[in-house]
């Protein structure tokens, strides 16, 4: 079993200060010619006190995205994630693109925000675009045995379910969860190294931060993008995500 280990789930926890945008999983599937994804779940987290420059802003953020077809796969997903002050003003934005997100699934995805000056972050908002869709036969990396450690990470392993090498470029996002369902943490890395068809493969996101209030933390979610930055080329083992 290969192991992927990293210091990368940066943990910024704080409710007094946590952005919470959530729109319902109801309502009727898109329709057979498209996919819709959404997002139904957001949480931010800004830095702590002391942890960086007066200069700058940073917040860690995770989102749960779902695919509300239920006979289309979403290929080429980008997700553009804007930090917003409290007058409503941009303060700075994101993008993250996922190679796949099947028909009914879910999908979480994390990210950093960086500004300049001092403005404080008072929400952030999103915008998913779906570039393709297809009829469903395509599946994701299963992630198996997820939990969270006492220091506040998350451990796991997931599995190349492809016949094709998953590329160095896979990624694995992870978000973590409180017992009301709302995102308190969230962090992703890359493999770093090609895993061989039916490979498994552990991963652990630890956390770096002392502040951690780890009596409020539940559970936590993590997905794999199969093709990472490398999606839409030849090494990309998802049909329809190739160059």
């Amino acid at each position: 079993m290969q192991m992927v280990r990293r210091r990368v789930l940066a943990i910024a926890f704080s409710l007094a200060v946590l952005a919470l945008v959530s729109s319902g999983g109801g309502g009727r599937a898109a329709t057979d010619r498209t996919a819709k994804v959404v997002v139904i779940t957001s949480g931010v987290m800004p830095e702590g006190e002391g942890l960086g420059s007066g200069d700058y802003g940073y917040a860690d953020y995770g989102l749960v995205l779902r695919n509300r077809s239920l006979t289309r796969d979403a290929i080429d997903v980008t997700v553009e994630v804007q930090a917003v002050d409290g007058r409503g003003l941009s303060l700075t934005d994101s993008y993250t693109a996922v190679t796949l997100i099947p028909a009914g699934a879910d999908f979480v995805i994390s990210g950093a925000l960086i500004w300049r000056g001092s403005p404080e972050l008072a929400a952030i908002e999103t915008e998913v675009h779906v570039g393709q869709t297809a009829p469903r036969r395509r599946r994701l990396p299963p992630v198996k045995h997820v939990s969270v450690t006492s220091s506040g990470g998350v451990i796991g392993s997931f599995t190349n379910p492809y016949k094709k090498p998953l590329p160095e470029g896979a990624t694995i996002y992870g978000v973590v969860l409180d017992s009301r369902g709302r995102i308190v943490a969230a962090g992703y890395d890359v493999t770093d190294a090609v895993t061989r068809p039916g490979a498994t493969v552990a991963f652990d996101l630890l956390g770096t931060s002392t502040t951690v209030q780890l009596d409020a933390v539940t559970s936590a979610k993590v997905s794999v993008d199969p093709c990472g930055y490398l999606a839409f080329t030849r090494v990309c083992p998802v049909p329809g995500a190739q160059s």
